[in-house]
């Protein structure tokens, strides 16, 4: 989804938005225009949704923190002996120490309301034009919020002492401070069906407007739909947007042990299995040495954070994914996923592959009792890095915690997922070598909604325990 376009060429976009706290109005650095300047042509549409794209690389969410801080809060990784210190709170769970990104998604949210809502009245575009930017934007909303969802409130069924608060919703753009009500956040059944309804429009005006695996595009929000509905254990409906998302992708799963063996496949550009990708332009868009994902994970840098014990020991001797993971010359492991490969601290994120969409199936294929479907799926990532076929299992929670959960990990690595799967099925959170597990009904389980949101706002509620 998501390349990242930061010389447009046509203005430079000022946008004053509100972030949750709803009544502190955030301004980001302008020069020339202001939103609602930039909505009266598609000039100033498309540049405002140019900004809501960027705000993906952000070091809060994809850039960095959405995709390493899910390992480092549970037990794929390790903290080395000597680092800079920004994730050792994370690495032992201290209180406050999270995936916080709860003002950079209002920016977001803000940004695209405004082109959800210019690209209906705009009239020097055509209709593809104003149905593509809209469908763009709702993506990129529905996307957002299903992250504000998962990671400040419970899945819906596994509250903890019936604690169901989650985001502050928004629909439409807040132009100033005066436009700012103040509001509390909205359960978390609700955050999670706009979160579904905003994905489920945004395909229907993809469908015909698809630029590929750096923007939004039909298939990615298919693919986002099958992980949604896994969280909320809509098992068919899961199974239906994973295959909707497979058929529709033109990426496919690697199947050669030299990818692994002899190549590395993330440093391939685009991921040949990604179905959305967040392009970073090294010479325009680096997050540099202090915020990307390969300065906290290379030993060409900082390598804050290396691959746990217990990581490292889940993959087999002829798993061909092992040789994901390299050793440095003072001998402490680190991943090869994250190796500058597109510049001197960048790398593209795969933000969703083929092999997640088959691990979905697998998952709710055998929540489904469809048993031959489950092991398929299984076996078709098995198979293709260098595993024996499983089978003969007829029970969906030994399935899932001897199979496929397991199967998630090696996979998925270092990629946002490993925190946010045991959270969704409640489960309590395993940590490395001699730490304490985190217990599922532990606060920190929950991010922080920032200190400075809660002070000025009245009607908004923190997390219990903070």
């Amino acid at each position: 989804m998501l390349k990242i376009l930061s010389k447009l060429g046509v203005l430079t976009l000022a946008v004053a938005i509100i972030a949750g706290c709803d009544d502190l109005l955030e301004t980001e650095p302008s020069t020339e225009v202001d939103p609602e300047t930039a909505q009266e042509n598609i000039d100033g549409i498309e540049a405002i949704m140019t900004s809501v794209y960027n705000r993906l690389q952000s070091q809060y969410r994809y850039g960095r923190e959405i995709t390493l801080g899910p390992d480092v809060l549970a037990d794929n990784t390790d903290q080395h002996p000597t680092t800079s210190g920004r994730y050792d709170g994370m690495s032992v769970n201290s209180q406050g120490s999270h995936i916080t990104f709860w003002n950079t998604a209002y920016l977001t949210i803000n940004e695209a309301n405004y082109v959800i809502d210019g690209a209906d009245q705009v009239e020097d575009a055509s209709e593809e034009v104003r149905q593509r930017l809209r469908g763009e934007a709702l993506f990129q909303r529905g996307f957002v919020y299903f992250d504000l969802a998962r990671t400040y409130g419970y899945e819906p069924g596994r509250e903890v002492d019936g604690w169901a608060q989650s985001a502050i919703i928004r629909t439409e753009p807040t132009r100033t401070a005066e436009d700012a009500d103040l509001r509390g956040r909205s359960s978390n059944v609700e955050v999670y069906e706009q979160a579904q309804n905003d994905l489920e429009e945004a395909i229907d005006l993809l469908a015909d407007d698809d630029r590929g695996v750096y923007f939004a595009n039909y298939a990615g929000g298919h693919a986002l739909l099958a992980r949604l509905h896994l969280y909320l254990e809509n098992w068919d409906e899961a199974v239906n947007h994973a295959e909707q998302a497979l058929e529709a992708t033109d990426a496919e799963l690697i199947e050669e042990e030299e990818a692994f063996t002899e190549d590395n496949p993330f440093d391939a550009v685009p991921h040949e299995e990604s179905i959305m990708e967040l392009d970073i332009d090294p010479v325009e868009e680096s997050l540099g040495s202090n915020d990307g994902l390969c300065p906290y994970t290379n030993p060409t840098h900082w390598h804050d954070v290396i691959p746990s014990d217990e990581l490292i020991d889940s993959f087999d001797d002829e798993d061909y994914r092992l040789n994901l993971i390299g050793e440095a010359d003072d001998g402490y492991p680190y991943s090869r996923k994250w190796d500058c490969s597109t510049g001197a601290y960048d790398d593209n994120v795969p933000l969703v592959r083929v092999p997640e969409m088959y691990l979905i199936l697998a998952e709710a294929h055998a929540e489904a009792n469809q048993w031959d479907e489950a092991h398929d799926a299984l076996n078709t990532v098995r198979e293709a890095r260098g595993l024996d076929p499983v089978d003969g299992y007829s029970d969906a929670e030994s399935f899932f915690e001897d199979e496929v959960l397991p199967e998630r990990r090696r996979e998925l690595h270092f990629e946002g997922h490993r925190f946010y799967d045991l959270k969704r099925r409640g489960m309590d959170i395993p940590k490395q070598g001699a730490l304490p597990t985190l217990d599922y009904d532990d606060f920190r389980v929950l991010s922080t909604v920032p200190n400075g949101e809660v002070d000025n706002n009245p009607e908004l509620d923190d997390n219990p325990g903070y």
